[in-house]
């Protein structure tokens, strides 16, 4: 079995090695290269590239934050391609696609842009410490920041596998998650853990649990 990793805005394939060692994980990184592409482009792109020629092998998808939105539309596109679907879709830190973003800031000046993620929390202070590190990361968070805040949801054939969506309790509440299981036809489940956005470093114990589990039992 395996398990493919969405990473958050800003992220790489590094994104969660403080909880994903196993080989079994993969984080699958998105292209940035070409500016004009929307996140359609980046779906497609990545099911070229990794979810083409899926065989009879199980696997999960997971996406964290951007991550949970292209996890999410990933499991529609391979549904309506008729590809073999994952067993289960997860996500972690993204209200539910239905609902539009409560805050937009990909268009703000560079130093507002800045205050904004770091707000989020998640930011390590080697990056926020040094101005050549931020230089660096500014364009890659305002394009992955884009991608999300232009996606516009578009009611579609509900999803036929659960999902598991977790969400921190300072980011939001348990109501406006509950929209998650509209997504689906099979359960949703939802859980809340203590933190902020980027809570799922806060438990990694507990998501190396939950994995585990999930192997055992032979759910994906």
């Amino acid at each position: 079995m395996r398990f493919f990793l969405l990473h958050f805005a800003g992220g790489n394939k590094y994104s969660f090695k403080r909880i994903f060692k196993d080989s079994r994980f993969k984080t699958l990184e998105i292209d940035r290269e070409n500016s004009q592409v929307d996140i359609d482009d980046i779906v497609d792109d990545l099911i070229s590239k990794n979810f083409s020629q899926l065989y009879n092998e199980p696997y999960c998808i997971y996406g964290h934050s951007m991550g949970g939105l292209l996890a999410y539309l990933l499991c529609q596109k391979l549904q309506e391609k008729k590809l073999p679907m994952p067993e289960k879709l997860i996500v972690s830190g993204k209200l539910p696609p239905s609902m539009p973003r409560k805050k937009l800031i990909s268009h703000l000046p560079d130093q507002e842009f800045w205050d904004e993620v770091v707000a989020l929390g998640g930011m390590p202070d080697e990056i926020k410490e040094y101005p050549e590190l931020i230089e660096y990361y500014m364009p890659i968070l305002r394009f992955d920041f884009k991608l999300v805040e232009d996606y516009r949801h578009e009611q579609k054939n509900k999803l036929t596998i659960p999902i598991d969506a977790f969400f921190g309790s300072e980011e939001t509440t348990y109501e406006e998650m509950e929209d998650w299981k509209n997504e689906s036809i099979q359960e949703v489940k939802i859980t809340q853990l203590e933190g902020n956005h980027f809570f799922i470093f806060d438990h990694p114990d507990y998501f190396k649990n939950y994995f585990n589990t999930l192997i055992t039992k032979s759910i994906c």
